[in-house]
């Protein structure tokens, strides 16, 4: 797993970002509490929704365990910054892989808001993002590499903050 240092909103800009507003489900809404806003800092409460959320919303992600969030920067300075759980499953016959991946956007207080689920589990990804920190750096030529979205929180990029060059994360 990667971790990556939690950071405001807005890709790092100066953050003058309304706070997303959760697009929920019909089954979410009826559960209620996503349309609120989380502190990003409290692991356990984040891991608790974002497992919530999935077994709601995608019934196949029942029993899937929270790993720590990922922060993803947004590129863009229109849109907010992202904080992803993956969602781990290990069976006796497979060794662990994530199964699904939940998204928080932040607002510029650094709050995060439900975003959406998102079921991997016919690519049974090892780890989020697929491509290390490590791997990045010597992919971009730089020693600290950002993960960054352009339109998904879910499809990340690593990004040389002084080229500007980016790979994907995913693989």
């Amino acid at each position: 797993m990667t971790a990556v240092h939690l950071s405001g909103g807005g890709g790092g800009q100066q953050c003058s970002l309304p706070a997303p507003v959760p697009s929920l489900t019909a089954q979410l809404r009826a559960i209620g509490g996503f349309d609120q806003p989380y502190d990003a800092s409290d692991r356990t409460a984040i891991s608790t929704v974002a497992m919530q959320a999935a077994s709601t919303v995608s019934p196949s992600l029942v029993g899937g365990v929270a790993a720590p969030p990922v922060a993803v920067a947004s590129l863009l300075t229109s849109q907010p910054d992202a904080l992803v759980i993956p969602l781990i499953s290990a069976s006796a016959t497979r060794s662990a892989h994530i199964v699904g991946l939940v998204s928080f956007l932040r607002d510029c207080a650094g709050r995060a808001y439900y975003s959406a689920v998102q079921s991997t589990i016919q690519t049974a990804p090892t780890s989020f993002p697929s491509v290390d920190i490590g791997t990045a750096a010597s992919r971009l030529g730089t020693a600290s590499p950002q993960l960054v979205y352009r339109s998904n929180p879910f499809a990340p990029l690593w990004r040389n903050p002084m080229t500007g060059a980016t790979i994907s994360a995913g693989g």
